[in-house]
Order: structure tokens, then sequence, then C-alpha cells
């Protein structure tokens, strides 16, 4: 006998976008309609790839929910029981995240659609996104455009030209490479973000 939809979890899929970058950022994810706003919160930071160094806010609907940590500027108490489900938010309402006061990383994020999980995969899970997460103290969306600037195709040709002009360090050009990585491979892992994701679901 088949289940009654109405008795199986609600589901949202959101679309989390990251404000002031280029290309664009962005991350959908399926979440249990009763998560908690502590438990969004880390769903955001593993589907985005942040490290969660940073104090971070939801503003919903105007009120301000968030984390607090000794000795930092403390918003509402009770994000570890207070679910999304609670503000009732319809199909292509919006709400804002902010991750790192000083660099001020603003995301939008979008309910697209609420459904029923229909499926025995796990959620949370992230099923589509593009664009790699800026690194983690980059210094906010200006900083960080101006960084990729600097580290543009053709400042890093000019930089392999550079290796020709004397010997080569093995060690050290294995830690140019890499920083040279972080900044020209933007790509988007959806795979790895859904595999940080499962770590919730367990």
């Amino acid at each position: 006998m088949d289940s009654d939809p109405s008795d199986l979890p609600s589901v949202l899929q959101l679309r989390i976008s990251l404000r002031g970058v280029s290309p664009p950022v962005w991350r959908r994810v399926l979440i249990p309609g009763q998560v908690t706003i502590s438990q969004l919160h880390r769903v955001m930071q593993l589907a985005m790839g942040w490290n969660d160094e940073h104090l971070h806010r939801f503003i919903i609907r105007g009120w301000r929910y968030g984390g607090h940590r000794d000795g930092a500027l403390q918003f509402f108490d009770g994000t570890d029981t207070l679910s999304l489900a609670a503000f009732g938010l319809h199909e292509d309402e919006r709400f804002a995240y902010v991750y790192d006061f000083n660099s001020w990383w603003l995301h939008d994020v979008r309910v697209e659609r609420r459904t029923c999980n229909l499926r025995s995969r796990p959620i949370p899970r992230c099923v589509a996104g593009a664009g790699g997460c800026p690194p983690e103290d980059a210094g906010g969306p200006e900083r960080y455009m101006n960084a990729m600037e600097v580290h543009g195709e053709h400042e890093f040709l000019e930089w392999i030209e550079t290796l020709r002009e004397g010997l080569i360090d093995v060690d050290d050009l294995r830690i140019e490479a890499d920083e040279w990585l972080i900044w020209l491979d933007r790509r988007f892992d959806r795979r790895a973000a859904d595999e940080r994701l499962q770590t919730l679901a367990r």
C-alpha cells in the first residue's frame, strides 16, 4: 500500500546564492522541513564550502538569528530549537544569511519549492550548483574580485615564464602551484558537497 503523501516528511528545496561575486556562486539543496536554524547554518557551510571559522547571522522577515561564541555579540538564543518550518515560508520567499561580519559574505536564500521526501536517498542533499567557494579569508566580495584579477590566466602564464629564470625548489614550486590552483580552478564539485552534507544525515 502506498504511503499518503501528507504523512511523508516535508522537504524544502533552497537555492543559495553568494552576492557580489562573478562568475556566480550558488547551490541548490534539499533539506528537511523541520530543520532548525542551527542545522541550516551547518548545511549552508558544507554546501558552500566554508569552514565555519567566523560568526554568522540569518535575517528572516526582518528578525536576526545567529549563533554565539564567548565574548561575541549574541543574537536570538533559540536557534537550536527554532525550526525553519515555524516561519511558514512560501515558495519564492527569500531570506538572507551573512557569514563573517568582517568580510560580509552575504547569501540570498530562496525557497524554490516545497515537496515530500518520496525518495529513500538521505537529506540534506546538494543537487546542483556552480562556482567554487571563495577562500575563507579572501576579505569579502570586493577584495576577492580584485584578487581574481591579480590571479588571472595572463598573470599565471607570466609566473610560468619566471620559472625559466633560475633553479626551482620543488617544495616551493608545489606551494606556489597550489596557491595558483585556488584562484584558477573555480569549478564546483557537486559530489564533494553532497558527501560533506551526508555527514549530517548519519
